[in-house]
């Protein structure tokens, strides 16, 4: 992808510097706070933070000598990469964050961050005037539907020995991998996959008759949801991990998750989603929110009653599919420079608008 938009450096490690700025403190701290990995004692939390704040002022100094030079980071939320990052931001540099697409042969290419932290608006017009005056097929996103589909396990595969049949008025739960860096920075009140079960667990009760809650665990996680509905004893809540994912979403009459992108992919069903933690996609009119316990039970209270603006969702997923999210198979220079020069500061960049105008 970045074969055409100049010379290419690969830092294996990153520089250590004991130059003095003011927000080394800070940057290591937050490095350290979204680590995947965190210290299991204090001693080692301190050797950390010291060799986070090393290198954040190792790269601010290089990259002041290098104001020309371009960051680029796979992911840059945690450690290493999130200092090597700040640090490119703080000294004044362009950054281009990498992370692949939730949909096969896309991939994305954001100057401010991935997820929750990329550049889009979090608004509908700025979609709606674009694909107003851009989007020529209007339905063309819905063919990266074709292309999803769910992940396969690597754990062993539990469901509740209750199964209630799809054709049933449902709430499909995808869950997420304990310890996902979207949870752990992003996921609001449920920082973690057991605060939401027990969230949704506690707010079951509030189902109406004749609905039940359907919950797949991330087949790369250690299961442990079935346990949970056991314990509480509630019998309208469902552990399905056979049935395919997409299957389900397909079924499902509303789905609801933290931010898993199972939520994003549920939208090219046509499905009304919710989403409880810092979504990108969780805009007025595309996707509802429930950040709260309560906001959560009100949710459950009336699934029936979610709902989203038609055209405003067609809009959004045409601008993902037609700008957003480049093909890795097909790169285009445009889609870097364009983005390193930072044109537009909503992140519609200027070259996805002409090549959809001409």
């Amino acid at each position: 992808m970045l074969a055409g938009a100049g010379d290419i450096t690969f830092m294996r490690l990153a520089p250590v510097g004991l130059t003095h700025y003011a927000e080394a403190d800070a940057r290591a701290a937050n490095a350290l706070a979204t680590a995947t990995k965190q210290p299991r004692s204090a001693f080692v939390q301190r050797a950390k933070h010291w060799l986070l704040k090393r290198q954040y002022t190792g790269c601010r100094a290089y990259f002041a000598r290098n104001p020309e030079v371009v960051a680029v980071a796979w992911n840059g939320l945690n450690g290493t990469r999130r200092v090597f990052m700040d640090a490119a931001k703080d000294a004044g540099n362009k950054t281009l964050f990498f992370e692949l697409a939730p949909f096969a042969d896309r991939i994305t290419i954001d100057p401010k961050g991935v997820n929750f932290a990329n550049s889009l608006p979090r608004n509908v017009d700025p979609y709606v005037k674009w694909a107003a005056t851009h989007a020529k097929d209007k339905d063309s996103w819905r063919a990266l539907r074709d292309t999803i589909a769910q992940r396969k396990p690597s754990a062993a595969v539990t469901v509740s020995n209750k199964v209630l049949p799809l054709t049933q008025p449902f709430v499909f739960v995808p869950l997420q991998v304990p310890g996902d860096s979207q949870l752990r920075i992003y996921g609001g009140a449920f920082k973690t996959v057991d605060l939401f079960v027990a969230a949704i667990l506690k707010a079951a009760e509030q189902t109406p008759k004749g609905w039940h809650i359907r919950i797949k665990e991330h087949p790369s996680a250690l299961p442990f949801v079935k346990d949970a509905i056991d314990k509480a004893g509630v019998d309208n809540v469902v552990l399905d991990n056979i049935t395919d994912t997409f299957e389900q979403v397909k079924q499902a009459n509303l789905i609801l998750t933290v931010n898993s992108s199972v939520g994003l992919e549920a939208m090219f069903f046509d499905k009304p989603v919710v989403a409880c933690g810092d979504c990108f996609w969780a805009i007025d009119g595309i996707a509802a929110s429930a950040r709260t316990q309560e906001d959560v039970a009100q949710v459950l209270s009336r699934p029936d009653a979610v709902t989203f603006d038609a055209a405003a969702r067609q809009a959004f997923l045409s601008y993902l599919d037609a700008c957003y999210y480049p093909k890795i198979s097909k790169p285009e220079n445009a889609a870097i420079e364009t983005r390193i020069a930072g044109r537009d500061q909503n992140g519609f960049w200027d070259a996805c608008d002409e090549r959809n105008s001409a």
